[in-house]
């Protein structure tokens, strides 16, 4: 049998840009230079499920993390991830190697450490300067989206662990030599570790 029995769960939009807000593709399809060094390492992907898709449909505008913080779309988040903590548990209990999790910073729900916020993020779009004066208003604040944040919560209450990583949505392409030196860290140090226990 020739498996490694090592994986990683992706966000969603790493394998599939097609879910993402229209207008904010950085790339064609998937982050080939992530995917194909994560098949070098012969690590396994899972793709989370998209939240916003599933819930806001392809033809959504974006959102800021304020807009989703709301008690059915975190109901939903934790419905869609209830699947990955049975299996997270599942692998665990069977000695594969969980890699840990890669979101999308800048994202409302993929962020892991950079999230849009914006509490005047709403109503309509008719007054052009009211528009603009919301648009202002919008920042980056340091801290997971809705979706992260609710998988963060849910693998603590499983007392499960792993690590969170993350690519820049402002600059996917640029972003990912530093992501990929961070894996390439974090892997080597796992191995090290399983050799020695």
């Amino acid at each position: 049998m020739k498996r490694k029995k090592q994986i990683i769960l992706l966000a969603h939009c790493i394998l599939n840009v097609n879910s993402k807000v229209y207008g904010l593709a950085g790339y064609k399809s998937s982050l080939k230079d992530l995917v194909g060094f994560l098949m070098d390492q012969d690590t396994a992907m899972i793709q989370l499920p998209c939240p916003e898709l599933e819930i806001l449909g392809l033809k959504r505008w974006g959102h800021v993390k304020d807009q989703l913080d709301y008690p059915f779309f975190r109901e939903s988040c934790r419905s869609l991830l209830d699947p990955m903590i049975r299996q997270i548990r599942m692998y665990r209990e069977n000695n594969y190697v969980l890699r840990g999790v890669i979101g999308i910073d800048g994202s409302p729900c993929c962020g892991v450490h950079r999230t849009c916020r914006s509490s005047a993020w709403s109503g309509d779009f008719l007054d052009k300067e009211e528009t603009w004066e919301k648009i202002r208003q919008m920042h980056w604040a340091k801290e997971p989206g809705i979706f992260m944040e609710m998988f963060q919560s849910m693998l603590r209450e499983a007392s499960l662990s792993l690590p969170f990583f993350s690519v820049d949505e402002t600059d996917s392409a640029g972003s990912l030599p530093a992501l990929i030196k961070q894996l390439a860290a974090s892997f080597s140090k796992n191995q090290s570790d399983s050799e020695i226990s």
